[in-house]
């Protein structure tokens, strides 16, 4: 076949169109991640560098890399990631050990959770969550039968993650452990397990975190603060105090937009894990309501991309944007639920919202991902409607 019959095979983006509810969630997430990490980092950036912008720029440049990354994942072909799967998870598996290392690893608050890459820190953890997927979903493509006949084929998965959180449990970072395996269980769920055996798997999974909980002194103390963090308000409740007092300043429309008070030293964190809580205070209830709405249309659209990715055959599609999803949407509950006092605190930042270099860089490499698989399902369809209409 010539290279001119080649091209005439091609079918571009602007013939099929994109999924234009998606990308406007997706961008107006963006954009209020970018406003809110401007207006929560002003005073901890000037404080720690002198430049009250720092947080903001380094936001944004991780932003622009991320596009970068996101440009590249667009011009791939789906298949390719199914095959990339396993080398990407050992990768990441591999930089998860090695993180553990002085010199390669660095140490804050008493956790080792960054790579050292010189000019930056990345979060290795945000790295595997997308490769575990990835992963999962050519596993689940692969032994589909196996994990709907046998227990054996839902175990596997299971015990894969369960190596890894036990990587994520001596760095530590607890709540990227349960995450994770949460992702997991409802992935093979989502894949056809039996109800008994994801029953019996969830009573073994939820014991063993009920142990790993009190296992750690500090652990426990969240799990006890946190439903009445009022009773040590100055030490071991501090930041869910200081969140709840930010939400309930916001009221119906909020304080306005960098107003708002606890994000100047009272609120910890408050530009990564509990930006939301700032978000509360600034924007309000209707605010909190909009930005919950573009979450929820944002995860409709994209179960509905792997829903049509079943429908036409690709099944590995399928699955990865189902693992997306399931992904960003605990992860944005998980964040949210810990603002509020719903949730014990843990150090989840909230997806495309939260400062962080690795974090935004994964979340939005995870949405190019969806974009392509919805690119190749309208490809599909528009490759039958042009036979339709020849026929």
């Amino acid at each position: 076949m010539t290279a001119k019959a080649n091209k005439n095979k091609q079918i571009h983006w602007y013939r099929v169109g994109v999924d234009g509810w998606l990308c406007a969630a997706f961008f107006s997430l963006l954009f209020i991640g970018i406003v809110m990490v401007a207006s929560a980092s002003v005073a901890v950036a000037e404080n720690a560098t002198s430049d009250p912008f720092y947080y903001l720029k380094r936001h944004l440049l991780f932003i622009v890399m991320s596009f970068m990354g996101a440009w590249a994942v667009l011009n791939i072909p789906v298949s390719w990631f199914q095959r990339l799967s396993r080398p990407a998870l050992i990768v990441t598996m591999v930089l998860l050990v090695l993180i553990m290392i002085p010199g390669i690893g660095i140490e804050v608050n008493g956790a080792r959770r960054w790579l050292n890459l010189g000019v930056s820190r990345f979060q290795v953890v945000e790295a595997v969550k997308l490769a575990l997927i990835m992963s999962l979903a050519a596993y689940v493509v692969k032994h589909e039968e196996a994990i709907r006949a046998s227990m054996l084929g839902v175990l596997r998965p299971i015990l894969l993650t369960a190596v890894i959180v036990g990587l994520l449990l001596v760095q530590p970072d607890f709540g990227s452990g349960v995450l994770l395996m949460a992702i997991t269980i409802i992935m093979v769920f989502i894949a056809g397990a039996r109800y008994r055996d994801l029953t019996l798997i969830g009573l073994i999974s939820g014991s063993a975190v009920l142990v790993l909980a009190w296992a750690e002194p500090y652990r426990v103390k969240r799990l006890v603060n946190f439903t009445d963090p009022w009773q040590d308000p100055f030490n071991a409740g501090f930041q869910l105090v200081q969140a709840l007092i930010a939400v309930g300043r916001g009221e119906l429309t909020g304080v306005g937009i960098g107003a708002g008070i606890q994000k100047l030293f009272y609120l910890p964190e408050a530009h990564t894990d509990f930006i939301f809580a700032v978000y509360a205070e600034e924007m309000g209830f209707l605010g909190v309501l909009l930005m919950v709405g573009l979450f929820i249309l944002l995860f409709v659209r994209i179960f509905k991309i792997s829903r049509q990715a079943f429908i036409n055959g690709q099944i590995y599609g399928g699955f990865l944007c189902s693992g997306i999803v399931v992904w960003l949407a605990l992860q944005t509950f998980l964040s949210m639920g810990v603002n509020l006092g719903m949730l014990p605190t843990k150090g989840l930042t909230l997806p495309f919202i939260s400062s962080g270099g690795s974090a935004i860089m994964m979340n939005i490499i995870a949405i190019a991902l969806v974009v392509r698989v919805s690119y190749e399902n309208r490809k599909m369809n528009f490759r039958l409607t042009k036979q339709e209409a020849s026929a």
